[in-house]
């Protein structure tokens, strides 16, 4: 039986949707096509402004990589395995092919938001081993940064003059975008490295083992559904393994484990053609009642209301 349900959790994931391209992405944010003074997008590049007005995506993969820069405001955001605030004067890149979550926007919040395909620098003069190291995202830290005064209107201003050059369309203005888009990409590594290289948080033993459970979890979640378990592969207590998430994160052991679980499950309920069963059975959920307490009992919806919203 086993042998089985592995068999048909691989028939099931090849039928995962594809991450959204630039184009549908864009389309799914209600309200923002309709802004007056905006040109055309460009299929792999464009650069958007953010306010309340703005109807967020939801959870999703996308087929690119996108740089926000936050300029009032807050949002909840999950990335792979983080999950973090974005406010004023935070630069967060959300990598090509990771699935992730935006939700919680304040009333006052407003964002630049860059989209762009790896394809689209790739067609300028950057050799292929500097764009895949500028695009290397280490996932072993949350993909934000606080920038301070200096550096947020540096940003900014390239943003700006991205957004100028996508409206007016003048001559070479494709190539003047990926200038601006390769320096800010180049602020944001060294911004990284630098908060690395001050950081004392990978020296903490709880902060290790709680990153190690996270990694794992995004590996195992839909096998793997008890904090023993995880335990086990980390050589520690489930006792343990909770007071370690508690301390360094707010959350519980089993926390972690149903909110990854939760998001793949909205994932496919927003954006695939597996039936409900087909979700519960790719999620190794014993019943499609299981799955359905369960999904209830986070979202406050079934799995069939939740996705009649999409």
């Amino acid at each position: 039986m086993l042998e089985k349900q592995c068999y048909i959790n691989k028939e099931l994931f090849l039928q995962r949707p594809k991450p959204l391209d630039i184009p549908t992405f864009i389309s799914l944010f209600s309200g923002l096509t309709e802004k007056a003074d905006s040109k055309p997008f460009h299929d792999d590049f464009a650069v958007l402004e953010i306010d309340p007005s703005v109807k967020p995506v939801g959870v999703a993969r996308f087929g690119f990589t996108s740089v926000l820069l936050c300029l009032s405001g807050s949002l909840e955001s999950i990335v792979g395995q983080h999950q973090f605030t974005i406010k004023a004067h935070d630069i967060a890149i959300i990598p090509a092919e990771h699935i992730n979550a935006l939700s919680g926007f304040s009333d006052d919040f407003k964002a630049k938001l860059i989209v762009f395909r790896s394809d689209f620098l790739r067609k300028g003069f950057l050799n292929t081993a500097i764009l895949d190291e500028l695009l290397y995202i280490n996932p072993d830290y949350p993909p934000i940064f606080e920038l301070d005064t200096v550096n947020f209107e540096a940003n900014l201003y390239k943003f700006d003059k991205i957004l100028e050059e996508q409206n007016k369309t003048n001559p070479f203005f494709l190539d003047m975008i990926r200038l601006y888009l390769v320096q800010i990409l180049f602020d944001y590594n060294r911004v990284c490295e630098i908060c690395l290289l001050n950081s004392t948080t990978n020296m903490n033993r709880q902060f290790q083992i709680v990153h190690k459970f996270r990694k794992l979890i995004d590996r195992h979640f839909a096998t793997l559904k008890t904090v023993k378990e995880y335990a086990d592969l980390l050589h520690i207590t489930p006792k343990y393994l909770s007071e370690c998430t508690k301390q360094q994160l707010g959350y519980s052991a089993i926390d972690l484990i149903h909110q990854r679980i939760l998001l793949e499950s909205e994932f496919l309920l927003r954006y695939s053609e597996l039936t409900i069963k087909e979700i519960s059975i790719f999620l190794n959920f014993d019943t499609i009642s299981h799955f359905g307490r369960f999904f209830k009992a986070q979202k406050n919806q079934t799995p069939s209301e939740y996705r009649q919203t999409r």
